[in-house]
């Protein structure tokens, strides 16, 4: 069928995860607070603005993945479920573990903070991925987890 509209060129793409570095984690899962502390704490703590990072885990609960998958402001990150969603679809996690700092040192969950979790939550459950544990890392060793305050229910 010919017509007169323009055509449009379309990309064909394939899409590929790259490993660009890698970090021992000497617990070995993420199954606890502290251990996903333990895991993002090197990444995040200290930053002088808010990093969001995210881990991949497998089956048992490993870590496979980190990404670093926004940096904000001294006061906010911006990011999307479908950003956070991608790394993990990428490495085949099951579940994910996200975590990001608050560089006032404070761990108070802000109203932000729990809409975005919410939001998370649900993304997760469309794709079937568990969303172990929402981290709001501040300073001196001192965190806040989603899922012990009962922002994420156990879809377990």
């Amino acid at each position: 069928m010919k017509t007169n509209q323009p055509r449009k060129r379309v990309a064909i793409v394939s899409l590929e995860l790259v490993k660009e570095a890698s970090t021992f984690y000497v617990a070995r899962t993420c199954t606890s607070p502290q251990a996903v502390y333990e895991l993002f704490a090197p990444f995040i703590e200290t930053k002088d603005r808010e990093h969001l990072v995210v881990a991949g885990l497998n089956v048992k609960n490993e870590p496979t993945a980190i990404q670093v998958v926004h940096i904000g402001t001294i006061n906010q990150s911006l990011a999307f479920p479908r950003d956070i969603l991608k790394m993990a679809l990428l490495s085949n996690s099951v579940s994910i573990c996200v975590g990001h700092n608050h560089p006032s040192g404070s761990v108070t969950a802000s109203l932000a903070d729990i809409e975005f979790t919410t939001k998370l939550e649900k993304a997760c459950r469309l794709f079937q991925i568990n969303l172990q544990d929402h981290l709001i890392i501040g300073s001196g060793g001192k965190y806040l987890s989603m899922k012990a305050e009962r922002y994420i229910t156990d879809s377990k």
